[in-house]
């Protein structure tokens, strides 16, 4: 019973039972999976920033590579020219020149490539164990409960355990969620 509803001679107190909670915990559950989702979707947006860093890396090498074959059927060319009296070396020098960038690009792509981590998602998975705690102190299974300090009044209420859990799962989602 609160302390500022009204108390009415020849009524019991209203005791939380097990449906309460249930629905308790199920909305709260609800609120944290909504945040959850928001959370990974932040993470995966993160991925997909570096993923696209790569394809654009692994474009650009590409292009490079292909106008390094482009040049190497000039250099052939070339080569048949110079044995008709062509310049090879300028055809030549542009060719190193095009393989070089097309592999530091390439290197540079890989790296980046190598950042993107497609199943590790470590925030959300912290998020979702503290959740999990919280659940099970809120529900008594398994974990050590918190003793709360008793109120002034005297003895504890059995219902205000359950609300008190039930408030510091939405605290902990206002919190995540701001």
């Amino acid at each position: 019973m609160r302390p500022d509803e009204p108390k009415i001679e020849g009524t019991a107190p209203f005791e939380v039972g097990w449906r309460e909670r249930l629905w308790a915990i199920g909305a709260a559950a609800g609120r944290l999976l909504q945040t959850r989702k928001a959370i990974f979707q932040e993470e995966l947006s993160e991925k997909g920033s570096l993923l696209g860093k790569a394809f654009a890396g692994l474009f650009i090498a590409l292009l490079f590579a292909t106008l390094a074959g482009l040049l190497l059927t000039a250099l052939l060319a070339a080569v048949l020219s110079r044995l008709l009296g062509g310049p090879i070396l300028g055809i030549l020098a542009t060719f190193v020149l095009y393989v070089g960038v097309a592999a530091l690009v390439g290197w540079l792509a890989v790296k980046k490539l190598s950042g993107v981590r497609p199943f590790d998602f470590p925030a959300t998975g912290r998020e979702i164990d503290r959740d999990l705690d919280a659940v099970k102190r809120a529900a008594g299974i398994g974990l050590p409960r918190e003793e709360p300090e008793p109120p002034p009044g005297g003895g504890t209420d059995e219902g205000e355990d359950a609300e008190e859990a039930a408030e510091d799962i939405e605290a902990r989602l206002r919190e995540g969620a701001g």
